[in-house]
C-alpha cells in the first residue's frame, strides 16, 4: 500500500476520532461497557471510509478493523486509560502478522483534553498525543519497533493527581 493510501487511512481515522469526540458524553454512574464505546467509535468512523470499505468492532483479533476485499487497511486497539503493555504487545504483533499496513492502538482518558495514540507502521511505533479540540498533534516518540517492545516506561499524559487529605 502507497505511502499516500496510509496517510488518507489516517486521515479519515482522525476525523473519525473527531466525530467522537463530539458525542455527547456517556454519564458517569452508568459507566458504558467495552462495547458500547467500540460501538461508538465505529459509528463515528464509518463515515469517513469509502462505501466498499467496512468497519467492524472485534475482528480478527482487533478491537475495530477496517478492511475490504483485499483485506484488513487499518487495525484499531484502544482503552479508556493508559494502554496495558498485554494491549501494546497485541497491537504490535498484529502488525507484525501483516494482517493491516496501519495498526493504531489509542488511549481515550475521558477527562483529559488530549488523547495518545500509538502508530505502528513500516517497522516503527510514533508516539502521539492529539488535541481533542483542535486535533493539533505532538510527536512524543518515534522508534523501533523492537524499541517499543523493550520499553518499559509507559508515555505519560501530565494527569492531575488527586489531593490528600492532611489529617491533623
Amino acid at each position: 500500500m502507497s505511502e499516500a493510501a496510509v496517510l488518507d487511512i489516517f486521515e479519515s481515522f482522525r476525523k473519525g476520532m473527531e466525530a467522537f469526540f463530539m458525542l455527547p458524553e456517556i454519564p458517569r454512574p452508568l459507566h458504558p461497557k467495552r462495547s458500547t464505546v467500540s460501538a461508538r467509535l465505529v459509528m463515528s468512523l464509518r463515515p469517513f471510509f469509502p462505501r466498499q470499505v467496512a468497519v467492524d468492532a472485534d475482528l480478527m483479533g482487533a478491537d475495530i478493523l477496517i478492511w475490504d476485499d483485499n483485506g484488513p487497511l487499518l487495525a484499531l486497539f484502544w482503552s479508556s486509560s493508559y494502554l496495558a503493555k498485554e494491549r501494546k504487545m497485541k497491537a504490535i504483533a498484529f502488525h507484525e502478522a501483516g494482517k493491516a499496513p496501519l495498526t493504531l492502538a489509542f488511549s481515550l482518558f475521558p477527562d483529559k483534553e488530549r488523547f495518545l495514540v500509538y502508530r505502528i507502521e513500516n517497522g516503527f511505533i510514533e508516539y502521539l498525543h492529539i488535541d481533542k479540540n483542535t486535533f493539533s498533534e505532538d510527536v512524543l516518540r518515534r522508534c523501533t519497533i523492537d524499541e517499543g517492545k523493550r520499553d518499559r516506561d509507559q508515555l505519560l499524559l501530565p494527569l492531575r493527581q488527586p489531593r490528600k487529605r492532611v489529617t491533623s
